[in-house]
Formats: C-alpha cells, sequence, structure tokens
C-alpha cells in the first residue's frame, strides 16, 4: 500500500491503529486526517507525505488488519465448499458494525477520490481479483464449475453482497450468502 515507503515502523503502526481507533469510535464519514495525526501524535504533514488521502490510509488500515485470507477464495480441491467458505468470509467483514461502515466509506470516497480510486483498483481489486479467477481456473480444470466464465462467477458471487451493503442496506447474513452461492452453482449447472 501507499503508506509503507519512509514510514517508521513504529509511526506507521501507530498512525494505521489510531485510524482503526477513531473509526470505532465515530464513524469513517467523521474521522479527520488531523484527528489521526493527534491521537498518532504525529504532524499532519507526515500523513500526507506517507497517504495522499484519509481513504488512503484508513484502506491501508482495514487490509492490513484483516489481511489477504478474506478475499481468498480458499483452495482444499472442492471449488464449490471454497466458494461457500470465502462467501461467508466476506459476510463476516459486512457484518461486523466497525468493518461494515469502514468499508462502504471507503469504497464511497473511491467514487470522488481518483488517488483512492486508483490504489483500490490495482492494489485490491486487481491483485485479489485475479488471484480468484487463478483459483476458479484451477477448479474449471479439474471439471468444477466449467460453463461459466471465471469474472463472472466472481462478479455473480460478490456483487449481491456490495449492493446490499452499499445500496439496499438489507441485511447481509450466511444464509444469504448460502442463496448466492447456490443460485451461481445453479448457474453452472452444479447442484
Amino acid at each position: 500500500m501507499t503508506g509503507k515507503a519512509g514510514a517508521s515502523p513504529r509511526s506507521r503502526a501507530a498512525i494505521l491503529q489510531a485510524a482503526l481507533d477513531l473509526c470505532a469510535e465515530r464513524s469513517y464519514a467523521a474521522v479527520t486526517m488531523e484527528a489521526i495525526a493527534t491521537r498518532a501524535r504525529v504532524g499532519k504533514p507526515t500523513l500526507y507525505r506517507w497517504w495522499p488521502s484519509k481513504g488512503t490510509l484508513i484502506l491501508e488500515a482495514v487490509t492490513e488488519q484483516m489481511g489477504e485470507p478474506y478475499f481468498m477464495i480458499p483452495d482444499t480441491g472442492d471449488l464449490a465448499a471454497d466458494i461457500r467458505t470465502w462467501m461467508h468470509t466476506v459476510t463476516t467483514i459486512f457484518t461486523d458494525e466497525q468493518l461494515r461502515g469502514i468499508v462502504a466509506g471507503v469504497i464511497g470516497s473511491a467514487q470522488h477520490d481518483p488517488d483512492l480510486a486508483a490504489i483500490l483498483h490495482a492494489q485490491v481489486h486487481v491483485s485479489l481479483s485475479e488471484r480468484n479467477r487463478e483459483r476458479i481456473r484451477a477448479g474449471q480444470e479439474r471439471g468444477q464449475l466449467v460453463g461459466l466464465d471465471p469474472y463472472l462467477i466472481e462478479d455473480m458471487l460478490i456483487a449481491p453482497l456490495w449492493y446490499r451493503l452499499l445500496i439496499t442496506g438489507r441485511p447481509i447474513d450466511a444464509a444469504y450468502a448460502d442463496m448466492v452461492v447456490d443460485a451461481v452453482l445453479n448457474a453452472t449447472g452444479r447442484r
């Protein structure tokens, strides 16, 4: 992510933790770079030297806290089961009160922050999505979930969760994730 170059490990850790703590106490929208700097006991120019915006800083804090496994389809050899596990993991992120608001805030900010949008796309979406599609392709090569493009499978799985998180506000839970997975599995001919 953006902030790693040049930041001392101790200062960087304090800044990222301050950002997460403030989001938990307030909300993503209410947190400012000034508040993060004050909490982390660094100057505001330091933050901007390492991160171009609040969104990029908080994106780094969240992705570091959760780690890539939350976003990756596991590989046990059973693609359908692995997709279900992955969807349940994503559901836990989208139902966690703190993370839900932060994730929605970062995505919303990316709509008008070109730096954040570029970082989100290049360092998060492209990297993780490509590895998930590779996982789907590997399963297809073993005869699992053949018949649909891996891009489409991934989109069909994750889009309903994002839609509920960002647009409708309707509940996201394991039962809903299972309904989405079942619909996609049925579309691929796997029951």
